[in-house]
């Protein structure tokens, strides 16, 4: 296999129930071994080891990644004009996905959705939830 310039090779020999030796080696273009792995490994711990290694590695792979990068929509946080409320009801009256709405307007699925109830034309997801103390009256 070849990742860029890097060129990986593995080997594997043994046969019967004698341990299988590994050798994975990296090398660069000039032959010489950037990354290696050389291990034994008993036919019956095959499987176990393979999804172990696998894990592992994947594991490796997403802790070493830099972190994506994610964008904010562009006018999440800015106020809403009178003129984009207008646009936004009538956009969403005419049927318009919601994608295309947070395309247009620029803002999260949750702040599309929470305009359009303060708007009225949706109603509240879920009824507002109130917190009291208890009554400690004698």
């Amino acid at each position: 296999m070849t990742s860029g310039p890097i060129r990986y090779h593995i080997t594997a020999a043994g046969d019967g129930d004698a341990p299988i030796d590994i050798v994975l080696a990296g090398r660069d273009a000039e032959g010489r071994v950037l990354s290696s792995l050389t291990g034994e490994i008993r036919p019956a711990d095959l499987a176990d080891v393979t999804e172990l290694v696998t894990s592992t590695l994947a594991g490796l792979v997403a802790v070493r990644q830099p972190p994506v990068a994610r964008r904010r929509p562009g006018n999440q946080g800015v106020r809403w004009s009178v003129a984009d409320d207008e646009r936004l009801v009538a956009r969403f009256r005419a049927g318009t996905p919601e994608r295309e709405l947070m395309a247009e307007f620029g803002r999260t699925r949750g702040g599309i959705r929470a305009r359009l109830e303060h708007l009225g034309e949706v109603e509240p997801a879920g009824p507002a939830v109130t917190v009291t103390e208890p009554d400690r009256s004698p």
